[in-house]
């Protein structure tokens, strides 16, 4: 892992703060499972949902919003 400074200001400077409510995601819900260890265990977030099955599932409905590129 990075030090925590590295790891608070990455989260940080896509909107992921203390005090509001984070979802992460990746391409099936396994991967995303560090972003929330880190979140939690090491940054104190405490309202953090990991999106099990993420894009695998995301992408299969086309009536849901997606952006590429």
């Amino acid at each position: 892992m990075k030090p925590i400074g590295e790891l608070r200001a990455a989260f940080e400077g896509v909107g992921a703060a203390p005090d509001k409510r984070v979802l992460v995601y990746c391409g099936g819900g396994i991967a995303a499972t560090t972003d929330a260890f880190v979140l939690t265990a090491l940054l104190g977030h405490t309202n953090v949902s990991v999106y099990d099955n993420s894009m695998q599932e995301w992408s299969n409905d086309p009536s849901l919003p997606m952006q590429t590129g």
